[in-house]
């Protein structure tokens, strides 16, 4: 466990893609995968201290259990990264999982030296992919694109670079 979030790690949440992967065989059930990005949360280290840091991760984790249902598994599996893995969703319903994760988190991040808290999400479903390995590759990669477009239009939005 991630002594941070108490979530399980970047390992586990492969090997649980694993299991899943497996059990999907047999059920043939619809899985979406997230994977999402807090925003900036290096510069809030920097800026407002390692305690606001671990206060916004943790804010992220609290939005994450109260949206999903007991049957979703989230890990933490990068420093400002979560994974999320929706039984029985596909993309359209990960979606609305999405819209009301971050009303949710940004109604929470209002009230932290930080705000506002935002996130990158990308989310794939079973549809799109033959393994969850790859669903979660693909999820990753919408993320990355989102993320790269968000720090292109603050620079273009401040005058300065992306870098």
């Amino acid at each position: 466990m991630d002594p941070l979030s108490d979530l399980p790690g970047a390992e586990e949440f492969a090997e649980l893609l694993a299991r899943e992967e497996l059990r999907r065989g047999r059920t043939s059930e619809s899985l979406a995968v997230a994977v999402l990005d807090l925003d900036g949360l290096g510069t809030v280290n920097k800026v407002h201290g390692a305690a606001v840091g671990t206060q916004l991760l943790r804010t992220c984790v609290e939005v994450l259990s109260q949206t999903i249902r007991g049957v979703d598994e989230i890990a933490r599996t990068g420093p400002d990264e979560f994974s999320v893995l929706l039984h029985a969703t596909d993309a359209e319903r990960a979606t609305a999982w999405e819209e009301r994760f971050e009303d949710m988190l940004d109604a929470c991040g209002r009230n932290m030296p930080a705000s506002p808290v935002t996130c990158s999400i990308g989310i794939a479903d079973t549809a799109e992919a033959p393994t969850l390995m790859e669903v979660a590759v693909r999820a990753r990669r919408r993320m990355e694109v989102i993320q790269t477009v968000r720090k292109l239009r603050r620079a273009r939005e401040s005058g300065g670079s992306a870098g």
